[in-house]
C-alpha cells in the first residue's frame, strides 16, 4: 500500500467519523481528517515522497489546521441559536380590529388572531388594513405600516 492510499483511505474514515458519529460537535477527526487528505495529496502529487516525509507532512499539516481552524469553528458552533419568531418579521398581516398609540388591537397572521400594539411612531391601523410584523414581545406583534 502506498503513502498515498493509506492517508486517503485514513482521511475518508477520520472525516466520516466526524461527520456521521461526532457531528461536527469535537472537530478534532476533522482537523486530524484534513491532514490526511494534504498527505495523501502530496504523496499522490510526488510519490517519490517516502512513508517518514509524508507522515512527518501528515503530522505537520494536522497542527496547522488544528491551529488555524479551531476557534473559527467554535465561534461559528457557539454562536446564539436564532431567536423563535424571527422568522414573521417583516411578514404582512391584516388588521381584525383597530390599533392605535393608545390602545392595543388584533391582527391576523398565520391564521390565528394575534394581540397586536404599534411600533413607536407609526400611525394607527383600521380593521382591514395591511401591516407589517416590525418585532415580537411574547405573544403579541409589534406592527407597523
Amino acid at each position: 500500500m502506498t503513502p498515498a492510499l493509506f492517508y486517503l483511505l485514513l482521511a475518508l474514515a477520520l472525516i466520516g467519523m466526524e461527520l456521521l458519529i461526532m457531528q461536527l460537535s469535537v472537530f478534532w477527526f476533522l482537523f486530524i481528517g484534513l491532514g490526511a487528505l494534504v498527505a495523501a495529496l502530496a504523496g499522490w502529487v510526488m510519490p517519490e515522497l517516502s512513508w517518514t516525509a509524508v507522515t512527518a507532512l501528515f503530522l505537520v499539516s494536522s497542527i496547522v489546521i488544528s491551529v488555524a481552524l479551531y476557534r473559527p469553528l467554535m465561534r461559528w458552533q457557539n454562536k446564539p441559536a436564532p431567536i423563535a419568531g424571527n422568522d414573521a418579521i417583516g411578514q404582512t398581516v391584516k388588521v381584525v380590529q383597530a390599533i392605535s398609540a393608545d390602545s392595543e388591537g388584533k391582527v391576523q397572521w398565520s391564521g390565528t388572531d394575534w394581540p397586536a400594539r404599534l411600533a413607536a411612531g407609526e400611525e394607527p391601523l383600521a380593521e382591514g388594513q395591511s401591516a407589517v410584523i416590525r418585532k415580537l414581545e411574547g405573544i403579541r406583534l409589534i406592527v407597523g405600516h
